[in-house]
């Protein structure tokens, strides 16, 4: 376990592990990095270095009321690549991870090889003519919405067992106030990055679970149509939290990728 201090001085809490190209796992709202348990035990045995953090006021890392924006974490995240010399790196992100690098390639592409988006829509809000937004959230409900917790189950069968022997402790010790970050939730509600998306010459792949309960997963075929950089790659049989709940199939999906896109651990 390490300490990283931001330009704001909010401790980040991290584990860099491996010499290999690296690879950045980056958590969705409200997420914990012990939820890339499997991920990071498959990928350093391939030999690339992995790079897993609790955001701000999340996880292990310190609680508070500074920098609850996308901005932020962002930033926050280019401020722990400077510290770590990574000047170039395949960034993984899950839900609002997922953001983070649609922001990233926005503000500072060249950083990234390639982006694996797992289960974020580019834009969260539905409209007449955009029907794949967060469940039936629209600019005029949003607000009301994110008060509470979608009464839903995040997956179809449950984290896997190896996962969830990391994760619940992390949980239980540092439980997530989702009031206190509500100014974040309802600040990445309204982000839309579908213009970055079509202009991006990133290569990119977009993980969609089949049985979200939060997204259609048509949105990863609407994008893979917007740009041919894109690859859209559709996990049946379960829910939002794809590394988590198949990660086995998730890791192979993603080897595949890796590899075919020459992205080698050395």
């Amino acid at each position: 376990m390490s300490i990283f201090k931001t330009s704001d001085n909010v401790e980040l809490n991290f584990h860099f592990y491996g010499t290999g190209k690296p690879l950045i796992l980056i958590t969705g709202f409200g997420g914990y990095q012990e939820v890339w348990t499997k991920q990071v035990s498959y990928l350093r045995k391939m030999g690339y270095s992995v790079l897993t953090y609790d955001h701000r006021n999340m996880g292990k890392s310190q609680r508070t009321a500074k920098g609850q924006s996308l901005e932020r974490l962002t930033k926050d995240l280019i401020e722990l690549l400077s510290f770590l010399k990574i000047t170039r790196a395949t960034f993984i992100g899950h839900s609002m991870g997922g953001s983070i690098i649609y922001n990233l390639l926005k503000i500072k592409p060249q950083i990234i090889d390639i982006a694996v988006i797992i289960d974020q829509s580019p834009y969260m809000l539905n409209t007449k003519s955009w029907h794949y937004g967060f469940m039936n959230f629209t600019l005029e409900n949003y607000q009301d919405l994110t008060l509470l917790a979608p009464q839903v189950h995040e997956t179809l069968h449950g984290i896997d067992s190896s996962v969830m022997t990391e994760l619940l402790p992390a949980k239980i010790a540092y439980p997530f106030d989702r009031k206190a970050n509500l100014d974040l939730l309802q600040e990445h509600v309204q982000l839309d990055w579908r213009k970055i998306i079509k202009r991006s010459s990133q290569k990119m792949i977009i993980f969609a679970a089949e049985k979200s309960p939060y997204y259609p997963f048509q949105f990863a075929n609407w994008m893979a149509e917007q740009n041919p950089q894109i690859t859209a790659s559709i996990v049946p049989n379960c829910g939002h939290d794809i590394m988590a709940e198949v990660p086995q199939q998730f890791n192979q999906l993603l080897r595949h990728f890796l590899l075919l896109n020459h992205y080698l651990p050395q």
